[in-house]
């Protein structure tokens, strides 16, 4: 047979009394205990720039009622640090001595607070002079086309360079920043991607932009064959070759197919060539050609030739 406890509710009633009233005298008494701050960096001189990122978190041992640090530890400001106090070792070397900037730190803590101890002994920091320069963006991308498919222009970024700012030593020895990898797999189409800039890490460098628009440009290729007069350069008087055009084969989007024209290659032999390689034929060679096609083979790719006295 079970038995029933008959607790009265009174006893519940006194009992949670009690607990608050213990848990008040206890959060009256003085304690000691460290509490973790936020940093904030003010009145950086014009020019000037932080090189690196300096601690943003300050360790101080303070003193008051368990109350007072229950609600230090759940809310409050930063701290701020004043860069015009602050004193200088070497040519880019800072620092901040915690016994002098203790009175400062107190005077930011709520009423009640007291400061003990800042648990960090000196606050380095890396200044220097800040300069600004353009710089090009590079892509990183990875693509692979549908078969058949290819580039119909080489790839452009928006905005292809940017301008930044920083410490003078760095921006000095940066030319160009790179974009974040992008990897495109089996396409056929135009695509437009937006891509980070990549800044460098444990560096403070300001961009005037954050990302860049790559354009990809895509289009099907067909093979085409056109003929083209072949022109000798260095050619004695009285030569004749043979055959006097050739036939250039080249890839091609479909979009420029009927825009290719003999007016934009240019094929040349050298006849300094039979001197130089003692060989009795001239070697054909493309040297102009559209943007709008790539170059596959001439045919043919021997020249012969008579001279006539």
């Amino acid at each position: 047979m079970k038995t029933k406890l008959n607790i009265p509710k009174t006893f519940f009633g006194f009992l949670i009394a009690s607990i608050f009233f213990w848990f008040l005298i206890n959060l009256s008494k003085e304690y000691h205990t460290i509490v973790e701050y936020d940093v904030e960096y003010i009145h950086l001189p014009q020019q000037k720039n932080l090189i690196e990122a300096p601690i943003n978190k300050l360790y101080l041992k303070l003193k008051s009622s368990g109350y007072q640090l229950l609600v230090a530890s759940l809310s409050h400001k930063p701290i701020q640090l004043d860069l015009r106090e602050v004193s200088k070792k070497s040519e880019n070397d800072y620092y901040f001595l915690s016994k002098k900037i203790a009175a400062n730190i107190q005077e930011q803590l709520k009423s009640g607070l007291k400061l003990v101890q800042i648990q960090n002994d000196t606050i380095p920091l890396k200044i220097g002079t800040l300069k600004s320069k353009k710089v090009a963006l590079k892509p990183n991308v990875n693509i692979t086309f549908q078969l058949g498919y290819d580039f119909s222009k080489p790839i452009t970024i928006t905005p292809d360079s940017v301008l930044i700012s920083g410490d003078e030593t760095y921006i000095s020895k940066t030319d160009f920043l790179n974009l974040e990898n992008v990897t495109l797999k089996n396409i056929s189409k135009n695509t437009n991607i937006t891509a980070p800039i990549i800044l460098p890490e444990n560096i403070t460098l300001k961009s005037s932009h954050s990302s860049a628009e790559i354009r990809i440009d895509v289009d099907k290729f067909t093979e085409g064959e056109i003929e083209v007069p072949v022109v000798v350069k260095n050619a004695p008087r009285g030569i004749n070759i043979y055959p006097k055009k050739v036939k250039v084969i080249y890839k091609v989007g479909l979009q420029n197919f009927n825009d290719v024209t003999p007016d934009l290659f240019e094929v040349e032999c050298d006849y300094n060539q039979i001197k130089d390689n003692e060989v009795n034929y001239l070697t054909p060679k493309v040297k102009d050609i559209p943007n709008m096609v790539t170059l596959v083979r001439l045919v043919p790719n021997k020249i012969d030739f008579l001279i006539y006295e």
